[in-house]
């Protein structure tokens, strides 16, 4: 009996999608092939996050991959994930959620937009006839592009040892550019190295955090500026949107803990108990301070006389 489905040919038939708008909207049209690719590859392990109860309260579906796990998936250095990464974020079709400590980042995957325009460019080849000048441009475009997209797929699968030795990340660049034509601190160039990834997956510029350190420099004194960066780039959940409203909420947060540790600390009022003896006496000699000259003179008499009375006896 013929016609049968074989388990092998069905593998050999699957196929990732790759949306046809990566290549007619303005938006995605600059992606790299890696960050489409990649795209493609994640929209189709959606399943295998449902299976997994990867979603959240409203129901949507999230990934659970860190970048070395994104790099075994991806078939890439973790460096190109990174890149990835970025490219998608400012795109807006990867969303990644920060959990807080030893708790996995969540990476939302976030569905392409198509414009009425990019609606005409999908149907145009299907209406247009297929002509002898457009098999010559198919033909000539494969023929050209054969060695790059070979050269391409070598690129991709790159290890580690020789990216870093041939391509420093932008970010890193930028980091270098900003110590060499700024007078900025090597302690804030430190924690930018340090947090580099962070700087990378938000997209957020150093010559912003060098912009708000210049200006708030009088404010809070070169390491408590420095703690508070640090603190804004590691412990901040999120995306951050803006680099300089949350460093600005920052040095607010630093300048009040430090107002409340500068303050005197007011030590508890001591109440002593007085013995009534005591109290008496202290009476008593309140009460002479008050006595007339007169008084103390009589008093000094009557002492007198029964001094002597005493010694009659």
């Amino acid at each position: 009996m013929t016609g049968k489905y074989n388990i092998r040919e069905e593998a050999a038939q699957r196929f990732y999608r790759l949306p046809k708008v990566f290549f007619t909207n303005e938006r995605y049209k600059k992606l790299s092939n890696d960050a489409k690719i990649a795209f493609a590859i994640l929209q189709d392990r959606l399943d295998l996050s449902i299976k997994n109860d990867w979603f959240d309260e409203e129901g949507n579906i999230y990934f659970l991959y860190g970048n070395q796990q994104l790099s075994d998936i991806l078939n890439c250095s973790k460096p190109t994930v990174i890149k990835i990464k970025k490219e998608l974020h400012q795109v807006e079709l990867l969303e990644e959620k920060r959990m807080g400590l030893s708790q996995s980042n969540r990476l939302y995957l976030l569905k392409p937009v198509a414009e009425i325009s990019d609606v005409k460019q999908m149907e145009e080849p299907e209406k247009e006839p297929e002509t002898l000048g457009t098999q010559q441009k198919l033909k000539s475009l494969t023929s050209r592009n054969q060695h790059s997209l070979l050269q391409e797929v070598k690129t991709f699968n790159t290890n580690d040892t020789d990216l870093n030795k041939t391509d420093l990340s932008e970010t890193e660049i930028k980091i270098n550019q900003l110590r060499e034509k700024t007078d900025i601190p090597e302690v804030i160039v430190q924690v930018l190295i340090k947090n580099k990834e962070r700087l990378m997956d938000d997209a957020i510029e150093v010559q912003d955090v060098a912009n708000h350190y210049f200006a708030h420099q009088e404010v809070l004194t070169l390491h408590q500026y420095a703690d508070a960066l640090q603190y804004s780039l590691e412990r901040t959940p999120g995306r951050i949107k803006s680099i300089t409203a949350r460093l600005t909420k920052a040095v607010e947060d630093k300048k009040k803990w430090l107002g409340i540790q500068t303050q005197p600390i007011q030590k508890p009022v001591r109440t002593e108990l007085v013995p009534d003896w005591l109290h008496e006496q202290n009476t008593k000699e309140a009460l002479k301070e008050t006595v007339s000259p007169e008084e103390l003179e009589a008093e000094k008499a009557k002492l007198l006389l029964k001094l002597a009375k005493r010694k009659s006896k």
